[in-house]
This record gives structure tokens, C-alpha cells and sequence, in this order.
């Protein structure tokens, strides 16, 4: 697979190389074959594969990052239990927020090769998902995750946050198209300065912070994942 990566997809600050496939969720347009294939079989098996969250851009991750960082939106630590800032440094509070989400410009659903999934085979309609480990570990989608540990990869796809010992919390849902995105993380591995420039133009908040640590934020959470065969990069 060849083709050229931009600046602007790598940073989420376009959508030029995602597609819609439906109900307004976007994934990259290189890897809608490889997804529906993989939907497909999930479907033979009596799963119905939905997409929660898939391509989304700078702009909508800032959104989140800043409502947690100013306490308009929960910060959960591991166990799911909402963590108190109060008595936090900017820096403690960036570390909180980045063990569930991603720094803008480095979250791999800007590439729009990484999506939350969930059966809906397995719940009512009137089912509010959460999005947390106890859904897939125990709960309606048990039976779908352990069928994507086995099968995902026949299709190009693997679990990326799937080991406790990375940064971020280990996330069941989250499957990545491993083609497209060990390109998209190379090349952000290859020019971190782009996202230096973004971030320092951008209004996030705990910026300096974030600013003085990157090289640790890029080292312990977002290259710090799963490989393909589970192991922890």
C-alpha cells in the first residue's frame, strides 16, 4: 500500500482522506473494503458491528480535551472512578485526562483508521453505551470482543490499547487498520515539529505544560502501544 500522507491528515486538521459510509461516521477511504469485510464475517458469526466513534478531527478532540481539563467533563482514572483536580498540578491533570483521551494532533481517530465498535445485536435500541472495559470484559459485548481478539486480524485490524502496562488505559473497543495507521504513526514519529507548531497555535489548555513534556507524552502515550501480535511497542 503507497500513497502519500499530508501534514493536515496526520493532525486531524482535514477530512479530505476520509469518506462517509453511513448514519455520518467517517473512516479513511483506503480502508472501507477492508472493514466492511470485516463486518461481514462479524455478521456470519451473529454479530451486527457498529462503528461508536470513528474519524474525528482537531477540532472536536480539543473540544473534549479542554472541557475535561476545566472540570466541564469527568476525568476517569483506570477503575472508572472520577478523579478529583482540585489539589492537581496542570501537569498532573494533563497525565489524568491523557489515560482515556488523546492529545489533539496525535489521536489516532484523526486518521481515521481507528474505530469504537460495539454489537447491536446485544442490546436494546434504548441502550446507552459507555464505552468502558466492564461492557466488553464482562458485560453485552464479552462475546464480541473475545471474537475480534481472534479474527480482527484476518482483516487487517488489531486491538492497539490493549495492555495495562502502556499510558493509556487498555480500550477493548478500539481496533485500528494496522496498513494505514503504522504509516500514519511513522510519519508522526518522523516529524514531531508539525505538531509542535499545531499545538502552539492552538488555544489548548495546560498548553505550557504540555508544550515542556511532549517528549514524554509522545514516548509514553501515543507510541507506547500494542503491536500486532499484542505486544507492547
Amino acid at each position: 500500500m503507497s500513497f502519500k500522507l499530508n501534514t493536515a491528515e496526520i493532525l486531524g486538521t482535514s477530512s479530505d482522506h476520509v469518506v462517509d459510509i453511513g448514519h455520518g461516521i467517517f473512516i479513511n477511504t483506503q480502508m472501507v473494503d477492508s472493514f466492511q469485510q470485516l463486518k461481514h464475517e462479524a455478521d456470519v458469526a451473529g454479530f451486527d458491528i457498529c462503528i461508536a466513534s470513528g474519524f474525528r478531527n482537531f477540532e472536536r478532540q480539543l473540544h473534549i480535551w479542554n472541557a475535561k481539563f476545566n472540570g466541564l467533563r469527568p476525568i476517569l482514572d483506570r477503575h472508572q472512578r472520577s478523579i478529583d483536580t482540585s489539589s492537581l498540578s496542570e501537569w498532573e491533570i494533563v497525565q489524568a485526562i491523557l489515560t482515556y483521551s488523546a492529545l489533539p494532533g496525535t489521536s489516532r481517530h484523526h486518521w481515521g483508521t481507528d474505530i469504537d465498535i460495539y454489537d447491536k445485536n446485544a442490546v436494546p435500541s434504548d441502550y446507552q453505551l459507555q464505552l468502558v472495559p466492564s461492557e466488553y470484559h464482562q458485560g453485552p459485548f464479552n462475546a464480541l470482543s473475545n471474537w475480534i481478539i481472534k479474527n480482527s486480524h484476518k482483516f487487517g485490524f488489531y486491538l492497539p490499547y490493549q495492555s495495562n502496562n502502556a499510558g493509556v488505559a487498555p480500550e477493548p473497543w478500539h481496533i485500528s487498520y494496522q496498513p494505514l495507521s503504522s504509516m500514519y504513526q511513522d510519519r508522526l514519529k518522523q516529524d514531531p515539529q508539525c505538531l509542535i507548531d499545531c499545538l502552539s497555535q492552538s488555544n489548548i489548555a495546560g498548553k505550557q505544560s504540555i508544550l515542556e513534556n511532549l517528549e514524554y507524552i509522545l514516548t509514553h502515550y501515543v507510541f507506547n502501544i500494542s503491536s500486532p501480535n499484542g505486544i507492547t511497542l
